[in-house]
């Protein structure tokens, strides 16, 4: 069974002057499929002034579209764990604000 492909802006609705981002930009992205759309964590690669090319997982892969930019928002990438180095691995927060960071003096 073919996995669906999310929906991408054409050229003319994008709009010129395209900026590229030197390191790409964590965002929260809704992005539309055929028949559902979904919020994913994703990193903006490229915008104009109407739309944001993003890239994110999709069933092991990688994905892009882009989309419009009012579909977009900015989010925090958490830290890594000073005693391991790993990022925090319990599964994504619906809260899109960065976590609290506790300084060792308030353990």
């Amino acid at each position: 069974m073919e996995r669906p492909s999310a929906f991408s802006l054409s050229e003319d609705a994008r709009g010129g002057d395209v900026c590229h981002a030197v390191t790409p930009i964590p965002v929260w992205a809704w992005v539309q499929f055929p028949t559902f759309h979904v919020r994913v964590k994703a990193f903006a690669r490229s915008w104009t002034r109407d739309a944001v090319l993003v890239e994110w997982a999709q069933f092991g892969q990688q994905a892009d579209a882009w989309i419009w930019r009012s579909a977009v928002k900015h989010r925090t990438l958490r830290a890594a764990d000073p005693r391991t180095g790993h990022a925090p691995t319990n599964g994504s927060r619906s809260d899109p604000r960065p976590a609290r960071s506790r300084s060792p003096e308030s353990a």
